[in-house]
């Protein structure tokens, strides 16, 4: 995680409106929606709906650029404080949604994983792997700076119905939450061929520490799902409890 002190030779730029702060700090909001579906190929999905928040005294936006429509994007985070707001080199990377939504994705703003718990096994991962992200819900818009109206609006982040953009922003305000629902493509894991147990679902924002925030500590949430199945897989689960949440 990049911490504050690395701001150093920073280019500066114009504040987004009505947005102002510190640092963002990124968590998990509680996982809901948990099924077991079956694909037209027959195959087994561990399904759940998950949310990205920003608890942090600032917000996360992200601002990409590239020379020309054949290179890759640069990403850098935006912080923004009272005199101004300055930017961060990160390593993210941008990807064109190949799922249906003709947007850019970050790559890996936020990992899930299944672990068999009496073993420690890693036994699935996502197979979604790219978020745009903007103001979904209101999550705790008691917090100081929060806004009480969305900064960052689906349709006008992502660049999106435009794949040859040569900028774009994606962002997070206090307080908000972007949720990806079940249904959505992407949004599940692959557990054909599991056998009875208990697992620990494991959602993580930001798992591979790209973006600075005030604290990584609370990035994690988790589910403790028992799992029956027969000959032909995974049948049934319940939810035997939820792990902290941001």
């Amino acid at each position: 995680m990049a911490m504050v002190a690395g701001l150093v030779a920073l280019v500066m730029v114009t504040p987004g409106a009505s947005v102002t702060g510190g640092l963002p700090d990124l968590g998990m909001a509680q996982l809901s929606d948990i099924y077991l579906t079956t694909s037209s190929t027959r195959r087994k999905e561990l399904r759940f709906s998950a949310t990205v928040v920003n608890v942090g005294p600032g917000p996360l936006e992200l601002a990409a650029s590239r020379s020309d429509a054949s290179s890759p994007f640069i990403v850098q985070q935006r912080i923004f404080g009272a005199e101004g707001s300055s930017t961060l080199p990160t390593n993210a990377e941008l990807i064109w949604g190949g799922d249906g939504h003709l947007h850019w994705h970050i790559t890996d703003l936020e990992a899930y994983e299944l672990v068999r718990l009496d073993n420690g096994t890693k036994v699935g991962t996502s197979a979604k792997g790219g978020f745009c992200f903007y103001d979904d819900i209101r999550y705790r818009t008691s917090l100081p700076g929060a806004p009480a109206s969305p900064i960052y609006v689906a349709g006008s982040v992502c660049g999106q119905n435009d794949k040859n953009t040569l900028a774009l922003t994606m962002g997070l305000s206090v307080g908000w939450g972007d949720t990806y629902p079940w249904s959505m493509a992407g949004q599940y894991i692959d557990v054909t061929g599991l056998t009875s147990g208990n697992y620990r679902l494991i959602a993580t924002a930001d798992p591979n520490g790209h973006f600075s925030e005030t604290s990584a500590g609370n990035n994690t949430t988790w589910a403790e799902l028992k799992l029956q199945a027969n000959r032909k897989g995974p049948i049934k689960i319940s939810i035997t409890r939820y792990g902290p949440s941001a």
